[in-house]
């Protein structure tokens, strides 16, 4: 088997990043319409991305030491890992919400479609940045990642004006906080990953 190219990688790279978006269309679903199997699914799309990020990483480090474009991109897939362990993270507490039954505010319902959008949206222009190249596109990611983060921090503190309030149990509180906080570190991940593609 010949060795991977750079071209190659980014290929590889931006099939990565399809399937984190898979990943978290496949959690939207579930969490807006109670389906386990569809958490189902995006778990086992979550080991694919760990395994390719392994082999990878391991073809970046071998490229590394003679290419200048290879060593930029060396820790891209383990940011495109850490999208995916974040989304599990949400997977995870969309299965505790279901197992117990747990009734978010209306509010809360909307702010997680909200940010299910966000992260799709930030996933698609990541990978419209990575087959382009383009500037302008590496830029929009960095701004809607950067709003992410914003909304998750305003999302967290009306939160907890509602949980004071009483319009909110302390347990639905810690689901909600945790899928908050996933997003905040997904859009992170993301922000560094076409950072670090934009590099030469």
């Amino acid at each position: 088997m010949p060795a991977k190219t750079v071209k190659d990688i980014k290929k590889d790279i931006y099939l990565m990043l399809h399937k984190t978006q898979e990943m978290l269309d496949l959690t939207a679903d579930a969490f807006m319409k109670s389906k386990p199997s569809k958490l189902d699914e995006a778990a086992e799309i979550s080991k694919e991305i760990h395994r390719n990020e392994d082999d990878l990483t391991e073809a970046l480090v071998k490229m590394a030491p003679g290419n200048s474009e290879a060593r930029a991109m060396l820790t891209v897939p383990a940011h495109l890992e850490k999208i995916a362990t974040s989304v599990e993270r949400v997977i995870d507490q969309t299965r505790n919400r279901i197992r117990e039954g747990m009734l978010f505010s209306d509010k809360a319902i909307r702010e997680t479609d909200v940010l299910f959008k966000s992260g799709a949206d930030i996933m698609k222009k990541a990978g419209d940045a990575i087959v382009t190249g383009n500037k302008a596109s590496t830029d929009a990611v960095m701004v809607e990642s950067d709003k992410m983060v914003r909304m998750a921090a305003d999302f967290s503190t009306a939160h907890e004006n509602r949980l004071v309030s009483g319009e909110c149990s302390p347990k639905l509180s810690t689901t909600y906080l945790c899928i908050l906080y996933a997003f905040e570190d997904l859009a992170w991940h993301s922000k560094e990953t076409v950072r670090k593609m934009a590099a030469k």
